[in-house]
């Protein structure tokens, strides 16, 4: 219990909306005062004084009274209703600008290490439970529901101390009964959570490799799959519900018990003379907001439960994954001349080696093509010069010093990578080009695309450069958008230039205009591409196959 609060008191912190919580709850709590302890004395008033004597202009003047207040609360529940549904909407918000920064900066092996449908679940479900913790699920729970049950049961005390002591002994047993109910759910909870991210991670499967799917001919499989995730969840969620309806028949039993004994001791004390038939309705009446009041914080508990669970996991990533530290080590000032691994060896899991005793140079103005099957280890090569990854055993120098001396930014920044798929940001090209180079002028962008043999295609654009490419996708081809990527690296003027497969799925014509560009772009440059076509090892100064994680020098 100590260290949940503890954990509950850094959640709170870490929401940073602490003024306004405290707001929001003096409103709820000050509601329900106004409520809980007024309306009963207005009613008692009009029943044991106003109605007995046949005073109209008294019953007028409370029921008035008695209407004002009403509306006055119900302006305020109005108020703290839009309070909550705001700051939760801000807490969703701010939680997923910080998960989504976070992923950003964590290490690649984050991604190896944790399902997809764990990703899914912490930007989505996670952050949905979490930035309802506070202002929706607590509130209701302490302040809406046991906050409202103790100023009930102070009333009720109040009233008569025998009867509202012993109504508070038989919730003391409930809430005991609770407590054991209560751990039985913990496990279910953490099951069902555990199904949920293998469902998503099965979903998001589904959805990215749907044409290999389809064409493999694997859709029942891949039903099947699901569909005993999905019945192993309801199984779960089934066994949480039995839970829950076995506490409430229990709970239910012994509190029924509360009317028991305001009808047998008030009946008493109104035949003694000691209550009157106002308190003892009002008593009976609370008697049944109570259980309502209680059952509303125990029905809550689940709910927080689940929250503080999603929080706490949102917390483990935000604090404890571990990120790139991208400014440590020197910066690389001079330009890059030479790379060069040194019996190398690298894999992404213990069961297999991806990169085994590599050693390999290139340097200035060399071309070197990698070639091999899927799965052979040619990107993993690229990603150990990105430092994505970086050597289990060996080296890999920059300009004679080994890499890991410098600093990671310094390296991403000396190194131009274009893939297969290209990346197009919103708004225009001169847009699209001028995010990796501020500085650059439209004339030197159209001096770019003169040379990539784009510039007269896009003069006939109905904008020109100002054409909006991300909206309006057809306006320029495949092959044409691939001169988008090569545009950005002749702006950034890199050291290195990784082509990682750049032809693939290309017409012929389009495969002659990167082609050109490669010419371009790779001139003074230390220039890597893994290609799967022969065509475009022409010009190339080494060539390596990769097969099985080790290198041949064709």
């Amino acid at each position: 219990m100590k260290e949940t609060l503890k954990q509950l008191k850094k959640m709170y912190q870490h929401t940073g909306y602490h003024k306004k919580f405290i707001a929001l709850c003096t409103l709820i709590i000050i509601t329900a005062v106004i409520e809980i302890m007024t309306i009963p004395r207005i009613v008692e008033q009009i029943l044991d004084v106003e109605i007995p004597k046949q005073n109209i202009q008294g019953l007028l003047l409370w029921v008035c009274v008695y209407m004002g207040i009403l509306l006055g609360q119900c302006y305020m529940i109005l108020k703290h209703c839009e309070m909550r549904s705001i700051l939760s909407r801000w807490i969703k918000h701010d939680l997923r600008n910080a998960i989504f920064e976070k992923l950003q900066r964590v290490k690649a092996t984050f991604f190896d290490q944790n399902e997809s449908g764990l990703v899914l679940q912490f930007l989505q479900e996670d952050t949905q439970n979490s930035g309802e913790l506070f202002p929706i699920r607590l509130v209701e729970m302490l302040v809406m529901g046991l906050a409202r049950f103790g100023i009930i049961i102070v009333f009720l005390i109040w009233t008569n101390v025998e009867i509202g002591c012993m109504i508070l002994g038989l919730y003391i047993l409930g809430f005991l009964v609770t407590v054991w109910f209560n751990r039985k759910t913990m496990t279910r909870i953490s099951e069902i959570r555990s199904l949920n991210t293998s469902i998503y991670t099965t979903i998001n499967e589904g959805i990215q490799n749907f044409l290999s799917i389809k064409l493999l001919g694997i859709v029942k499989q891949r039903m099947y799959i699901l569909e005993e995730k999905l019945k192993a969840y309801n199984m779960a969620n089934i066994k949480l519900e039995k839970i829950v309806s076995a506490y409430n028949t229990v709970f239910t039993f012994i509190t029924s018990f509360s009317t028991i004994i305001i009808i047998y001791l008030g009946g008493l004390e109104v035949i003694q003379g000691v209550m009157t038939y106002a308190q003892i309705m009002i008593m009976t009446s609370y008697t049944s907001d109570l259980a309502f009041e209680f059952d509303w914080f125990i029905r809550h508990l689940t709910d927080v439960k689940e929250s503080f669970f999603a929080y706490n996991n949102i917390l483990d990533l935000l604090e404890k994954t571990e990120e790139e530290d991208l400014e440590a080590g020197e910066v690389i000032k001079e330009k890059i001349t030479s790379i060069a691994f040194e019996h190398v060896y690298f894999s992404y899991n213990k069961e297999k080696k991806n990169i085994k005793d590599v050693s390999l140079e290139i340097k200035e103005n060399e071309k070197m093509a990698i070639i091999g099957k899927t799965g052979a280890g040619k990107t993993t090569i690229t990603n150990l010069l990105t430092r994505l990854y970086e050597p289990q055993k060996g080296e890999i120098l920059i300009n004679g010093k080994d890499y890991r001396k410098y600093s990671i930014s310094s390296i991403r920044h000396k190194i131009g990578y274009i893939m297969q798929e290209v990346q197009i940001v919103p708004n225009t090209i001169i847009d699209n080009i001028r995010y990796v180079n501020k500085q650059i002028s439209k004339e030197e962008i159209m001096g770019i695309f003169k040379d990539l043999k784009l510039h007269d295609k896009i003069m006939t654009l109905p904008k020109g450069y100002n054409s909006n490419i991300y909206e309006e996708t057809d306006l320029l081809s495949a092959g044409e958008k691939q001169m988008i990527n090569f545009a950005r690296i002749m702006a950034m003027k890199p050291d290195i230039i990784i082509l990682d497969e750049v032809t693939a799925n290309l017409s012929w014509k389009n495969e002659e205009l990167v082609k050109n560009a490669i010419k371009k772009v790779s001139k003074g440059r230390i220039t890597i591409m893994i290609a799967h076509r022969l065509n475009m090892l022409e010009n190339c100064q080494k060539v390596i196959e990769m097969k099985e994680g080790k290198i041949n020098f064709l």
